[in-house]
């Protein structure tokens, strides 16, 4: 998987996340971006939203 950069997610694009509930089992959850948790430019296991 590509590493993904907090400066290609905008509020208000559509995204797939993984729910922390769901993180042994990989389940997608889609949603709409309200803000954007993570402050570094990039993380190795994706940005928080």
């Amino acid at each position: 998987m590509s590493e993904i950069r907090r400066a290609d997610i905008k509020r208000g694009s559509r995204v797939s996340i993984v729910l922390k509930k769901d993180q042994r089992t990989g389940n997608l959850t889609e949603g709409i971006v309200k803000d954007i948790l993570t402050n570094s430019p990039s993380h190795p296991h994706g940005i928080k939203v």
